[in-house]
């Protein structure tokens, strides 16, 4: 069995499923091929998040408590590396942000500049 069908159930691995898909640029087709979901779920546990009905499931939480401890493995290398890509796009994203905040306030200050020396003219 595979990492997320023995996790499918907690709401914990259902809020990263729809966080991951929310990112922009994300296809919850795409999330849900990769960890091997049906997309509807996906598109499903959005919705519920959205509303603030997204639960766990209590039966396949119990049955994962059962579960061997052998299915639950450290993270790839793989996964470390997406993790890291991640991190510097979310960073790459807050300074381009702020630069274009930066730009914006520079043309809005030039506006009000070249309305001044108009006047003046």
């Amino acid at each position: 069995m595979a990492w997320c069908q023995l996790n499918w159930g907690k709401i914990k691995f259902k809020k990263i499923v729809v966080k991951l898909a929310s990112h922009h640029g994300v296809l919850a087709k795409e999330v849900a091929e990769t960890l091997g979901l049906h997309p509807v779920m996906v598109y499903r546990w959005q919705m519920e998040d959205r509303r603030g009905e997204l639960r766990g499931n209590p039966y396949v939480t119990r049955q994962i408590q059962n579960a061997p401890s052998k299915v639950r493995s450290r993270k790839s290398e793989q996964e470390k590396n997406a993790e890291q890509k991640l991190k510097q796009a979310e960073k790459r994203i807050k300074k381009l942000e702020r630069e274009l905040a930066n730009r914006e306030d520079e043309i809005q200050l030039l506006i009000k500049a070249e309305r001044f020396f108009v006047k003046k003219k």
